[in-house]
């Protein structure tokens, strides 16, 4: 399977963890565009996009419009960070 690679505001990233700023510019690279699994998930109408992303599908492009508060992410299970804090510290 190839791998999907990323541009945030123009430079490549290989990174899972990169972390986000807010107005950072996320895009698919040239090279990963015709992979079938980003025309799938583009194409997709089953998800929505969160409010702290803008979202532009044709031009598959994105841009980080500022960091999420917890109750924005979209778990699909309550999260509880008190009790990842509690197991880490032991």
């Amino acid at each position: 399977m190839q791998g999907i690679t990323l541009e945030v505001n123009g430079k490549k990233v290989s990174i899972p963890s990169y972390n986000l700023k807010d107005g950072d510019v996320i895009e698919v690279r040239e090279k990963s565009r015709e992979i079938p699994l980003v025309l799938e998930a583009i194409s997709s109408t089953e998800r929505d996009a969160p409010e702290y992303l803008s979202v532009d599908y044709d031009k598959m492009k994105g841009t980080f419009l500022k960091g999420p508060k917890p109750k924005e992410v979209p778990y699909p299970v309550v999260m509880e960070p008190n009790l990842v804090i509690e197991f880490y510290s032991r």
